[in-house]
């Protein structure tokens, strides 16, 4: 997988990636029962699904101008 240099396409792809982490992390706490596993779920799983939402939303509100 090749990263993109421009910065938006950058922070759009690095999004992406901790969202399918996040994703990963809680498909795989369904499987584990526990009362650790619920914390892995929503500490870990959530935070990184929250991390990978708010650079989206960020990346698309501050996008730089054209160069001049």
């Amino acid at each position: 997988m090749t990263l993109s240099v421009n910065p938006a396409e950058r922070r759009l792809q690095v999004s992406g990636v901790l969202i399918i982490l996040g994703l990963l992390v809680e498909a795989l706490c369904l499987a584990w029962r526990g009362p650790l596993a619920f914390l892995v779920f929503l500490g870990v799983g959530g935070l990184l699904l929250f991390a990978g939402i708010i650079l989206f939303l960020i990346s698309l509100v501050y996008h730089p101008g054209p160069e001049s």
